[in-house]
């Protein structure tokens, strides 16, 4: 993008008159409002990590838990080695959206008890990572550990 914006091709060089930031600002802040192409695109990612959680028992979910044989409890655990650009691009969005997702926890048996986001701001593994590398159970569900 900066290269259409700012005429830098070949050896043609020219001096960047605004920042990055700048443009993508929105006019009514004093910005161009030209969209960061990689927000656009953790934000359409995203959404396909919500379709995705959201459509149990539909068939194209089905084909992506056959091709990637899924079989953890959510979508942040999934491993992504062998994986198509589609599904490495959505996985790399889990990640960065799992540093504001929140579980509503339910029954328990997708969110992971230790991992995931549940309770308070931060994983269990952050808030007590000295108990975290002794126990048996890293992996566990908060269904599997909760009693109550």
């Amino acid at each position: 993008m900066s290269h259409c914006l700012w005429n830098n091709f070949d050896d043609n060089h020219a001096y960047h008159l605004v920042n990055w930031p700048s443009v993508t600002m929105k006019k009514e802040y004093g910005g161009l409002g030209i969209p960061d192409l990689r927000d656009l695109n953790v934000a359409l990612l995203a959404s396909w990590i919500r379709r995705y959680e959201e459509s149990s028992g539909k068939l194209w979910r089905e084909v992506i838990d056959g091709k990637y044989s899924t079989n953890r409890p959510n979508l942040f655990c999934y491993p992504v080695y062998n994986a198509s650009r589609f599904w490495k691009g959505v996985m790399w969005a889990a990640g960065v959206a799992k540093m504001g997702y929140r579980w509503q926890v339910g029954n328990g048996k997708r969110a992971k008890f230790w991992e995931d986001v549940w309770v308070g701001t931060s994983s269990l593994v952050i808030q007590y990572w000295d108990l975290y590398v002794v126990i048996n159970e890293q992996e566990a569900t908060i269904d599997e550990l909760w009693d109550g």
